[in-house]
């Protein structure tokens, strides 16, 4: 797959935008943001900005060869980041949110890349592109916040929506899945944010970072009365069986899923 991502052929960006994306990327995935955000460009006629921001691995080499495939993507460097931090949630009045970041790297989607200016939205590179993402342009244009909707049974809470909510003031929205989220940056209250995050780490020392994002991702969804991307063209797949009909535009891979996107779902992609 990462052979295969440097043999695709460049897709110019066009300087005019309908739709600004950012990647949190790395070592690990630099082949799969390729492959996410070349078919996302590819159905989008290449009027979409690329962002890329790095989970701590993402080296100049990985940057070249993302912008080998598509030219004119931004990267936002390690330093960018922290100055921007310094600004917007200093050590000494946000130490809880910039312990998380320091945590695990899930946490730099809601910190690094959702503490920029206006609206933004994230992708998940395990994602491939299969149309153009029409619901996902209109929510950029009108700053609607919006997610990818989790087709599992339960919300990977730190616990109940009830609890959080009737204990801890803390409300969210359910089933949402991180591969896509978008809100607007300038509507979330840190310092109400820094709280809840305060909160969850004295009442759930045991929670995963996985669950402690989720949940703080979920309440700033809430607050911006998110609505979900149609799941019946936005799908998650979590069998080694995914299926591609004409109408999909994306389909996220996890759990068992992952073995098809990573020997043969990427071969599908239009080269």
């Amino acid at each position: 797959m990462e052979k295969a991502a440097l043999k695709l052929s460049p897709l110019n960006l066009s300087k005019h935008k309908i739709l600004n994306v950012s990647f949190l990327t790395g070592a690990k995935y630099w082949h799969q943001t390729i492959f996410c955000a070349y078919t996302l460009a590819h159905f989008s006629d290449g009027e979409i900005g690329i962002r890329l921001y790095s989970d701590g691995t993402l080296t100049d080499e990985h940057i070249g060869f993302i912008n080998q495939v598509l030219p004119g993507i931004e990267t936002i460097s390690e330093q960018q980041v922290l100055q921007h931090l310094n600004l917007v949630l200093p050590q000494h009045t946000f130490p809880t949110l910039r312990h998380l970041r320091n945590w695990h790297p899930f946490f730099r989607r809601l910190i690094d890349i959702h503490t920029s200016p206006s609206w933004t939205i994230h992708m998940d590179s395990d994602m491939i592109f299969f149309g153009k993402p029409v619901q996902i342009i209109e929510a950029y244009q009108h700053k609607t916040a919006v997610y990818m909707k989790e087709q599992l049974a339960d919300s990977y809470f730190v616990d109940s929506e009830d609890v959080l909510r009737d204990k801890y003031g803390i409300n969210c929205i359910k089933k949402v899945n991180g591969g896509i989220v978008g809100y607007d940056n300038d509507k979330v209250d840190y310092t109400d944010l820094e709280e809840k995050a305060k909160l969850l780490l004295l009442h759930y020392p045991n929670a995963g970072p996985a669950q402690i994002e989720q949940t703080l991702m979920s309440y700033v969804l809430y607050h911006q009365t998110a609505v979900t991307l149609d799941e019946k063209l936005y799908r998650i797949f979590y069998d080694d069986k995914p299926n591609l009909d004409r109408t999909d535009v994306v389909h996220h891979y996890i759990f068992k899923a992952k073995l098809p996107y990573l020997t043969s779902e990427w071969k599908k992609v239009i080269l």
